[in-house]
């Protein structure tokens, strides 16, 4: 580091930290594919209250996600996709909480 860099550290903007990430860690963040997630969730079973769960939890950060995340290795490619893609809801670029709020309210729909 020369004397330059430290007396001007130089901002960083939020795609150039994912772009970081994805060369460090691998990690890309999935944008999520809401119809699909409210598709799988209709159809009921494990998968789909895991991923209705898992979506209340990650959009309200208050609720506990009460479950194993051993559970993953019981959810097929599919919602295996979608919990990963739920897990991003606030990191992928664009996101907006009027929208996560829809898909909420559509889940909270199916599940009553």
């Amino acid at each position: 580091m020369n004397a330059a860099t430290i007396e001007h550290p130089r901002k960083i903007t939020l795609s150039e930290v994912l772009a970081q990430q994805v060369q460090e860690r691998g990690l890309q963040p999935l944008p999520l594919d809401a119809d699909l997630l409210i598709k799988h969730i209709r159809q009921g079973g494990h998968s789909g209250k895991f991923l209705a769960d898992a979506f209340i939890s990650a959009y309200r950060t208050n609720r506990p996600f009460n479950h194993s995340l051993g559970e993953l290795t019981t959810l097929d490619a599919q919602a295996f996709r979608l919990f990963h893609q739920v897990l991003h809801i606030r990191h992928v670029p664009g996101w907006q909480d009027n929208i996560l709020f829809s898909i909420e309210q559509q889940i909270l729909e199916v599940r009553l």
